[in-house]
């Protein structure tokens, strides 16, 4: 009997012995497999993430530009020849712009007419301007706008170009900017809609629709939505070429009640008025210019 217990301990300590080595090869296999294929995946989302990096940093995406943009170059000096070169080449570009081009090319081309703000602002003046002046130059408002305007003074629509140095946030262009630009769109289009041609910003509400990027060419639409008396308002919109809607505006402008003392035929063609006369401009400034002593005698008069 002793002899029969004995066996069977002996037979059951065999099969424990080829269970724990079957046991022991099995796990050994799994945990080589587990960590080739740990190698596999690492292997390959490396790969990924380095293509994703060095495809990101020659083409970002315009998120990343936001979240992290790139570093601007300092406003160029404006008489360097290269300088020159880049601001002709923007006024060629403006000319070429396919939305002007189509602009100029519509059926009812001649009920518009194209102007230029500013362009007769003699040079010395120009300091007194934030726009025409201090904003101006390579980097910042390189070329004048071109205006097209409907003859009737109903709505326009401008072109122009924005530069690097105009930033609030780095590559995205300040509101504030943007604020001005508007006003003195919308500030145009009123102020030759009221009776003297002279008036003030009473009220501008803006709504910022989407990051507005630096370095591109810009359009400005505005429209008068009522004009009665001494006040006109107006409404418009900064987009991009492609038709995004970046900046949506309605102001109110005023006519003070002592415009018709003040000389506003320089003003309306610094704005860009329609030409029609080839009288040349001496003096002024980009603002409201007084009468003569004689000629504010005569206004009362008349009043």
């Amino acid at each position: 009997m002793l002899s029969s217990i004995a066996r069977r301990a002996a037979r059951v300590s065999r099969t424990t012995r080829r269970l724990q080595s079957t046991t022991s090869t099995t796990a050994t296999s799994s945990n080589s497999g587990g960590f080739g294929r740990y190698l596999r995946i690492a292997s390959l989302v490396s790969t990924i993430g380095l293509s994703a990096y060095t495809a990101g940093s020659l083409y970002p995406p315009p998120i990343a530009t936001l979240i992290s943009p790139r570093p601007g170059q300092p406003p160029p000096d404006p008489s360097d020849p290269g300088t020159i070169a880049y601001v002709e080449a923007l006024e060629d570009t403006l000319h070429n712009l396919p939305l002007l081009k189509n602009h100029r090319s519509r059926p009812d081309a001649h009920d518009w007419y194209e102007a230029r703000p500013y362009a007769k602002l003699p040079e010395e003046r120009r300091v007194n301007s934030l726009t025409a002046g201090t904003l101006r130059g390579a980097g910042k408002l390189a070329v004048p706008p071109i205006v097209r305007a409907r003859r009737d003074e109903s709505e326009s629509i401008l072109f122009f170009h924005v530069g690097r140095s105009l930033c609030g946030h780095e590559g995205i262009i300040h509101g504030g900017l943007l604020a001005t630009i508007l006003d003195e769109s919308l500030g145009r289009i009123a102020l030759l809609n009221l009776p003297e041609k002279i008036g003030v910003t009473a009220n501008l509400n803006l709504n910022y629709r989407a990051p507005t990027r630096a370095d591109q060419f810009l359009v400005v639409k505005t429209r008068v939505l009522e004009q009665k008396g001494r006040k006109v308002v107006v409404a418009g919109t900064v987009e991009d070429l492609q038709g995004t809607v970046l900046v949506d505006a309605t102001a109110v402008f005023i006519q003070p009640k002592y415009a018709k003392l003040l000389n506003t035929k320089q003003i309306r063609e610094y704005m860009g008025e329609p030409p029609d006369s080839n009288e040349p401009i001496v003096e002024g400034t980009v603002a409201p210019v007084p009468m003569p002593p004689d000629a504010i005698k005569d206004a009362k008069v008349a009043a």
